[in-house]
């Protein structure tokens, strides 16, 4: 898509990637990072609270395809050496995501006047290729994508896809986020005056088909960070006294109600939850405790709580429920990217790619991990193409 057209799509694209992702992630901009002001907003993340330092659209030299070899009666082993692959062309798209069974890159795109907007996708295993149209609604769709939700004034108006069912939850004006199984929504109304560390959010949550709907928590100057995998449990960030920039990362049990504090800090930014919930990644900045400002960890009972031994600040996202998918932040803008993995329980850095042999640079913070966790999606700083970097398994 143009520039022109993104511009009119991009407020869409945000509620839709939270949800199509799993998480409320993401998310993110690569070099020096900026404070948030607010903790949770539509027009940021979508990807959702990605820790990464902001980034230099300085362009590299375009990334080059690793040559592929001629097919063989054998199967062939993973590549020994992360393989560069691009998937689009023409400087299409911004803000990529993985279809939930890893096959295509998704994302928003309007590719002529005569064509619909809509959600176009592109084979992994068929690059470059001219992308196809996938989905027409745009909007706030289940992790599974068979039930897709678009806001008219008050209401959420939602549609199960596969079955043509339809229904509406009055959330307000309030996009809906999934539990990840599917069974429930739930929203946030923030007061919209004042001071942000003294504005309130009530936390809400209603069967899927808007039964049952209660409220559930009120927090103070921050919100929820998203559905941990059971579907009962959420992250919350608030600002337990007034006045106080330190904030406390915290698990409700939406069924007992029951309130697990793990950290309180300044400033704790970037919270992603695993895939499988036993972790929950988050930066500190500007800590008044020496030695606190940096990445961590915490169990979701709070038992362990650890900082990551990682090489630089920088940007991440889970690879699987036990290690991230790391980029530090570069020296020069000159100088290529580069993927680590970080093993958070045995605390341990070790790099993926060759910043000499696998030159990239990527634009804006825009990318993501596959559900496998065997490969990154990125926008190209160079070209605007998304670009697709193969690793060997976890």
């Amino acid at each position: 898509m143009r520039a022109g057209h993104l511009s009119r799509l991009i407020v869409l694209l945000v509620g839709f990637l939270a949800t199509a992702c799993g998480s409320a992630t993401q998310p993110a901009t690569p070099t020096a990072v900026q404070p948030a002001e607010s903790f949770i907003t539509l027009a940021a993340t979508v990807v959702a609270i990605a820790a990464q330092p902001t980034s230099t659209d300085t362009p590299l030299p375009a990334p080059t395809a690793t040559p592929t070899t001629a097919p063989t009666d054998t199967p062939t082993p993973p590549p020994a050496t992360p393989e560069l692959r691009q998937l689009t062309e023409g400087g299409c798209c911004v803000q990529p995501f993985f279809s939930p069974d890893g096959q295509q890159v998704l994302f928003i795109d309007k590719p002529d006047p005569a064509a619909p907007a809509g959600i176009y996708g592109v084979e992994v295993s068929n690059p470059p290729a001219a992308p196809v149209l996938v989905d027409e609604v745009i909007g706030f769709r289940s992790p599974d994508r068979t039930t897709v939700a678009t806001m008219d004034g008050d209401l959420a108006r939602f549609v199960n896809e596969a079955t043509g069912e339809s229904w509406a939850v009055d959330t307000g004006g309030n996009w809906p986020r999934y539990s990840l199984d599917g069974q429930q929504i739930m929203w946030e109304a923030r007061d919209q005056e004042g001071p942000y560390d003294l504005r309130q959010t009530d936390i809400w949550l209603a069967d899927l088909r808007g039964d049952n709907p209660r409220l559930v928590t009120t927090v103070t100057g921050g919100g929820s960070v998203g559905w941990l995998p059971d579907s009962r449990r959420i992250g919350l960030v608030t600002r337990e006294v007034q006045g106080e920039e330190a904030q406390t990362l915290s698990i409700l049990d939406v069924t007992t109600g029951q309130q697990t504090k793990l950290v309180r800090d300044k400033r704790i930014r970037g919270i992603e939850i695993s895939p499988g919930g036993s972790w929950i990644v988050y930066f500190v900045t500007f800590s008044d405790t020496s030695g606190n400002s940096g990445i961590w960890v915490a169990n979701p009972e709070g038992t362990v709580v650890q900082k990551l031994n990682v090489p630089a600040f920088g940007a991440y996202h889970w690879r699987n429920d036990t290690s991230l998918i790391f980029i530090p932040m570069r020296e020069s803008a000159e100088t290529s990217m580069q993927l680590w993995q970080v093993d958070v329980v045995a605390n341990e850095s070790r790099p993926l790619t060759d910043p000499n042999s696998q030159v990239f640079s990527i634009s804006n913070g825009d990318w993501t991990v596959a559900p496998d966790g065997n490969s990154v999606i990125f926008v190209n700083s160079a070209d605007q193409n998304i670009w697709l970097i193969a690793l060997d398994n976890p």
